[in-house]
């Protein structure tokens, strides 16, 4: 079936209803203006990761490739799983994440806090949640030269390209110019860490894999611009969507400050129900068949994250926010061996970045309108507050 009137504006200023009425009437599509597929069903998404055989993440062409060069989520098994197993120990909570989460991020926070506490008001999300997502990925990564606004307009850049899905030229440009000098970013710290190694997670890529095999310079190049491309929107606009949803649900609000244990809980059913990023893209190795639609062999696949985080066949009520759930995971950060592999990183920088807005602004609120946008990528474009300072 094709879908000859969808647009990618459409898609990005107000994607649920059209999402909610694909599911329904045609949960395997054709958006014959993106040239995609549209997959929108939680069971058919599964079904595209978990079947690298029919579903391959090396697709011809690639936006990611395009953007990034070739890294881990353009590959699939084995080489996917050796970057990402290689590259893995610094995010987990065992590794430097966790040492950075627990010593480094709250002081991180409540120091950009405490640069604009007194003003009383602020949009949180440029100098704030952009500011935390940024800094914590930078230091995590061991980008000791740059600035945390240095690795965010890399991130923009990237990101423009990523999700260029109309094929727009500046945005292209955008990414040529961010891939090239973070590339030189990179170098500049492989440089200083074959001499003087230390506990980031760039120096840890240069120690051999699993396989005894030393990941080559473009491995760690490419797939560092992939962490930056996938580790700082994800957590900026997490944090912007907790402080939204809690400043606009008195009650949900104070249900969450009565039992702080809940706030794990929150995060996880805010990235549930918002899904900040969209969809995975893949590509037929032969005629298959989703949902009783045939896809042909060497179609471009989107499954997309945020439908199959609202399928109604999984989640009960899942356009409810509901702390309670049982239903199991959800599609977020990914499925199966592609999923993020700073998944844990980005969950702390999500809940401590918002705790520490909350635990110090007194009289939290909003003062205006909050605008959801973009659908490769979506959050608030701002988040404007005040407090009585």
């Amino acid at each position: 079936m094709n879908d000859d009137e969808l647009t990618l504006a459409q898609l990005e200023a107000d994607p649920d209803p059209i999402l909610a009425r694909l599911r329904e009437q045609a949960p395997v599509v054709h958006a014959t203006q993106l040239n995609l597929w549209l997959v929108t069903r939680w069971d058919d998404v599964a079904t595209m990761d978990a079947h690298p055989e029919l579903f391959s993440a090396a697709t011809e062409p690639s936006f990611l490739r395009r953007a990034l060069g070739v890294n881990m989520l353009t590959l699939d098994a084995p080489e996917a799983a050796r970057l990402k197993n290689a590259m893995m120990p610094p995010f987990q909570r065992s590794g430097k994440s966790g040492t950075f989460a627990e010593e480094v991020l709250p002081q991180l926070c409540d120091g950009l806090i405490d640069g604009f506490y007194e003003e009383g008001q602020a949009d949180l999300v440029s100098p704030y949640a952009a500011a935390v997502s940024a800094s914590s990925l930078q230091i995590v990564l061991g980008l000791s030269d740059s600035t945390w606004e240095q690795v965010w307009r890399w991130c923009e850049g990237l990101c423009a390209d990523i999700a260029n899905f109309d094929n727009d030229p500046a945005k292209t440009a955008l990414g040529d110019v961010a891939k090239v000098e973070l590339a030189s970013a990179i170098d500049v710290r492989i440089e200083a860490l074959q001499k003087v190694s230390n506990d980031t997670a760039i120096a840890h890529m240069l120690s051999v894999d699993a396989s005894g095999s030393p990941l080559t310079r473009e491995e760690i190049i490419n797939n560092v611009r992939l962490m930056v491309s996938g580790g700082i929107n994800e957590p900026r606009d997490g944090i912007g969507l907790v402080c939204w949803v809690l400043l606009a649900n008195g009650e949900l609000r104070e249900e969450v400050m009565s039992s702080p244990k809940l706030w794990r809980r929150l995060v996880d059913e805010v990235m549930r129900l918002h899904s900040p990023v969209g969809t995975i893209t893949r590509q037929t190795t032969q005629e298959v068949e989703l949902s009783g639609t045939t896809i042909p062999e060497g179609a471009l696949v989107a499954g997309v994250l945020r439908s199959a985080n609202h399928d109604e066949r999984r989640f009960r009520e899942p356009m409810k926010l509901d702390l309670h759930r049982t239903e199991g995971g959800h599609a977020a950060f990914a499925l199966g061996q592609h999923r993020c592999l700073g998944e844990w990183l980005g969950r702390q920088e999500i809940a401590v970045g918002s705790e520490r807005l909350f635990a110090r602004l007194p009289n939290l609120r909003l003062a205006g309108d909050v605008e959801l946008h973009g659908f490769e990528f979506r959050g608030p474009r701002s988040l404007r507050v005040k407090w009585d300072a």
